[in-house]
């Protein structure tokens, strides 16, 4: 009774998705302009990094990107919030809060952070750090989530497993902990999966999600 319980709520969730024709072909587009982004980071990151300089345009280009995705999510919202589809307005939700909210409150608590006295310093570093690794985490999680989208609108069990791969080896990179060393840019493995998996996988996403 539970099994086919079950059975009958996910062909429904991937029947309200599939009937979202339009929107999935937006939410592609964003998983597009998302793996750009993080590409856009990542060289940013590599050029400060090699070069010791440019972290004024790096900051800058950044505030450019994260404006750029909370735009961009925004006008899909505005386009969308008449849409009965109430999973697709639930992704918004969750695409905002991870590329937008998180983000936002990181900023914020840089900018407390930076005001501590010398003796709150490391309180407010170790805080900083969590809420870092909570945005890396969610990232993941989010990533996860988005191929379960895609096997559910492809009806194709492997992106549920990629879904499935993609989180545990995450885990196990995040458990090892271990350092990356090539010049002067020093990456743990848990950082250099999520930077590659944000590039790689939001692409693979946007060509299978509007796959015909």
């Amino acid at each position: 009774m539970d099994n086919k319980t079950y059975e009958e709520d996910f062909k429904l969730i991937r029947s309200a998705i599939e009937g979202a024709k339009n929107p999935m072909n937006q939410l592609g587009g964003f998983f597009k302009s998302y793996a750009i982004v993080n590409m856009i980071t990542v060289v940013l990151y590599l050029i400060i990094s090699l070069y010791q300089g440019f972290v004024r345009e790096m900051y800058i280009g950044r505030m450019i990107c994260f404006v750029y995705l909370a735009y961009y999510i925004f006008r899909m919202y505005k386009e969308e919030k008449s849409n009965t589809n109430h999973y697709y307005q639930a992704m918004l939700y969750i695409y905002g809060s991870v590329v937008i909210v998180i983000p936002v409150i990181l900023w914020i608590a840089g900018i407390i952070g930076s005001f501590t006295l010398n003796n709150e310093a490391s309180q407010a570093g170790k805080m900083l750090e969590m809420l870092m690794n909570l945005q890396v985490f969610s990232a993941i999680i989010l990533l996860s989530v988005s191929f379960l989208i895609v096997s559910f609108v492809r009806d194709n069990k492997i992106y549920a497993v990629c879904a499935i791969g993609n989180l545990v080896v995450y885990l196990i990179a995040f458990a090892i902990d271990q350092e990356l060393s090539i010049g002067n840019i020093v990456i743990h493995y848990q950082d250099l999966y999520y930077y590659v998996m944000l590039i790689i996988g939001y692409m693979i996403l946007a060509k299978c999600i509007r796959k015909e």
